[in-house]
């Protein structure tokens, strides 16, 4: 059985609202595996970004535990908890938040720069095998206005990786991409987690669903079913497609 790289346990997130307490997650119980390709899944407002910036430390629970390698990372300090985001923990959103007077390879360089592990020469050498990896050697020295939403995105993950984070977070990564670029970033995030990348992604597409080997759907910020499935091969996508479509009606989605 896989190890266990993230935890949460008894897991809650409420906010106020006019005086009115409202339950985004509800004593959640999650095991993230080493390893594993795992989606989470759910309708609009059911808690699943909050979910991931929960688990993520970029926002904190108001109650319960995140354990990150064996450690309740709930209880770590801003400077602990950045320190965290920049070593372990790799980030891809929807929005593609590069630095706009930044070229794409100075971007992706930042946070190898603020890895104090790394020398210089390394991170540079990194920055330029991913650079070539995501396919963008012709965007990379272009500001991200200047190339396209799949390159900026492209460039967003090489950024995400560069420190070979614990886990890569990707909250709706292909929301804002057309159907091309879309199928070349989940081609992307599917070649890291074979080579071994832990990811958890949030998404509403089943087009990026069927990349995963598990998917778990929440709703009112409760688990309510989770779904299996064996490592995502091309040839198998018309059929898992479908399988997963299935499910998801079933969970009433």
């Amino acid at each position: 059985m896989a190890d266990i790289i993230l935890q949460a346990r008894d897991l809650c997130k409420s906010f106020s609202s006019e005086g009115v307490q409202n339950h985004v997650l509800n004593n959640m119980d999650l095991d993230i595996y080493k390893g594993d390709f795992t989606v989470i899944m759910g309708a609009s407002g059911s808690g699943k970004s909050t979910l991931l910036y929960s688990l993520s430390g970029m926002d904190r629970p108001t109650s319960g535990k995140v354990i990150y390698d064996g450690e309740d990372i709930t209880e770590y300090n801003e400077k602990r908890m950045a320190e965290l985001r920049v070593y372990e923990f790799g980030f891809v959103f929807q929005q593609i938040h590069l630095v706009s007077n930044l070229s794409i390879r100075e971007n992706i360089l930042v946070p190898g720069y603020m890895n104090k592990d790394t020398r210089t020469k390394e991170t540079e050498n990194r920055a330029d095998e991913l650079i070539k990896k995501m396919n963008i050697e012709s965007a990379a020295d272009r500001l991200p206005a200047q190339v396209s939403g799949g390159e900026a995105q492209r460039g967003a993950i090489a950024r995400a990786v560069i420190n070979s984070p614990g886990i890569l977070f990707a909250d709706e990564p292909t929301g804002a991409l057309n159907r091309r670029n879309t199928q070349d970033v989940l081609d992307l995030l599917t070649e890291l987690n074979v080579e071994g990348q832990s990811i958890l992604m949030v998404t509403h597409d089943v087009r990026a669903a069927i990349r995963a080997n598990r998917i778990i759907y929440i709703e009112d910020g409760r688990i309510i079913g989770e779904l299996k499935l064996s490592q995502y091969i091309e040839e198998d996508r018309k059929s898992r497609e479908s399988q997963i479509d299935a499910w998801l009606g079933s969970m009433q989605w």
